[in-house]
């Protein structure tokens, strides 16, 4: 993706990753471009959950620079590995929570970017980095809730083991007229104590076997930290605080001055410490998800003891909802998921937006490709004549005979992982999702996923997370194979 919101997107590889953003291709961004006072608090201050940004000024003109290094994209870590429950739900909790603590730094909570392609994530889903735009005025851009609702959408898509009880109360929560990022906040917190409660009434009504070693997700909460120039400030206070203390026990010195001198002067330094890390008028805590590793017990289930649990623990949660079984999980969706993709259709409608169409379960799922074809037969109806069909293809040379690969997908991802990817690779120098097809219009370009070894094109190495458009009889490397781009009528 070259483009967000009509601003420029380029990558840089020279002094580590980074994600370049300009006003166009050939121009960079005014300084009346900016929001003066985000500028400002962005440049001073390390906020969470932000992605790092430094800003580049040349004749006049200013790039954004936002570092990437140690940073993956969500959507291809999602599709890689399918995320638990637990995972979707802190994924959704610090998103909300980095939307919320923005008032704190001056920023704007609508200025944030919700979409897969420009979220990170570091070790863990706990671990979320958005990208922030400091701009006064961004074009095409829906509201932040919009956004947010339809990430949530597309996400679940992604999610392992999610029940009908539990998606129905998100989609009916998020279509409520009364939406707020606070409501959200407490719902997603009360799903997930609830399914880690389940859990552990789960393990507690298992047979043990033998030790081994899991990892938790624990919450910690923690203000965010202070700027510079508040911590001068405090200190400031402190050293005069202290020094009017023991000035006062110079004027009278004596046991009991000297025993009140230095209560009064741990007293300082409490306060001090505690406006730096526990409680500051005005702000609240920041709400952060860690992971704890922990041994317990290997268990084998009692069957009859855990369907109890699930019954008892789902009619808590949503006493006129029945809980489904997972098999039939995709039918029991069905009706509903199409109802919010024909009022979300109807939505991007009004707002003059293209939003593609997201589905939960397989059945559900309607490929870019076929939209492609209704436009297509359209516009063979319009004009009466016979629109020529492209076809793309990938060759590579094997010991055996050459394969042939057809690319049909708008997105086609291939990598040595088994689950994520449409083409396993097995090849030495292979990452486990290493590259993305990505359909233009009649031909392709390609996307380098972040791989250890990198891709090459024309012998020539491209930059990560860039899209580059492949012409006919390109060729292509990745680890040691060597496809051939070709593109036929």
């Amino acid at each position: 993706m070259n483009e967000l919101y009509n601003f420029h997107v380029d990558y840089d590889q020279a002094n580590g990753l980074y994600m370049k953003l300009r006003k166009s291709k050939d121009k960079g961004f005014d300084n009346h471009d900016f929001e003066n006072l985000q500028l400002k608090m962005i440049q001073s201050n390390t906020i969470p959950r932000l992605i790092p940004m430094s800003f580049e000024e040349i004749n006049g003109e200013s790039t954004i620079f936002y570092r990437l290094e140690g940073l993956r994209q969500l959507r291809p870590i999602s599709k890689e590995k399918p995320l638990t429950m637990q995972e979707y739900y802190a994924l959704f909790i610090n998103i909300v929570q980095a939307l919320q603590d923005s008032s704190n730094y001056m920023l704007s909570d609508q200025q944030y970017v919700l979409n897969e392609d420009f979220i990170y994530i570091g070790n863990g889903y706990h671990q979320v980095y958005l990208t922030y735009l400091p701009m006064n005025k961004i074009k095409n851009k829906s509201s932040i809730y919009e956004e947010l609702k339809k990430l949530i959408l597309n996400m679940a898509s992604e999610v392992q083991g999610l029940k009908g009880v539990q998606f129905k109360m998100i989609l009916s929560y998020i279509k409520d007229p009364g939406f707020s990022l606070q409501g959200l906040k407490q719902l997603l917190s009360q799903l997930q104590n609830t399914q880690q409660q389940t859990m552990q009434e789960e393990t507690e009504n298992t047979v043990p076997e033998q030790d081994e070693q899991t990892t938790i997700i624990k919450k910690v909460k923690k203000l965010p930290p202070l700027p510079r120039k508040m911590k001068t400030y405090s200190l400031l206070f402190g050293a005069l605080a202290l020094a009017i203390v023991w000035k006062l026990y110079d004027s009278s010195p004596n046991s009991i001055m000297l025993g009140v001198s230095s209560v009064l002067s741990v007293l300082v330094i409490v306060a001090v410490y505690v406006y730096w890390k526990v409680w500051r008028p005005g702000v609240e805590p920041i709400i952060t998800e860690k992971e704890a590793a922990i041994k317990k017990k290997q268990s084998r289930s009692k069957q009859t003891v855990k369907s109890e649990t699930k019954m008892e623990k789902l009619q808590q949660i949503d006493k006129d909802s029945e809980p489904t079984e997972e098999q039939v999980f995709h039918q029991h969706n069905q009706e509903i998921i199409n109802q919010a993709l024909a009022q979300q259709s109807e939505s991007a409608s009004a707002l003059h937006m293209n939003s593609s169409p997201i589905a939960i379960s397989a059945e559900a799922n309607i490929s870019s490709n076929q939209r492609d074809q209704t436009m297509l037969l359209d516009e063979e109806e319009m004009t009466g004549g016979k629109l020529p069909v492209v076809k793309n293809y990938i060759i590579v040379e094997r010991e055996d005979e050459d394969e042939r690969v057809e690319l049909q997908k708008d997105n086609y991802i291939i990598g040595r992982a088994d689950k994520g990817t449409d083409y396993v690779e097995k090849t030495i120098g292979v990452s486990r999702l290493h590259v993305e097809f990505i359909k233009l219009a009649d031909t392709y370009g390609i996307k380098d996923l972040g791989s250890k070894n990198g891709t090459f094109i024309n012998d020539e190495k491209i930059i990560p997370y860039k899209i580059h458009e492949l012409k006919n009889e390109d060729k292509i490397q990745i680890g040691k194979i060597i496809y051939m781009y070709r593109v036929s009528q």
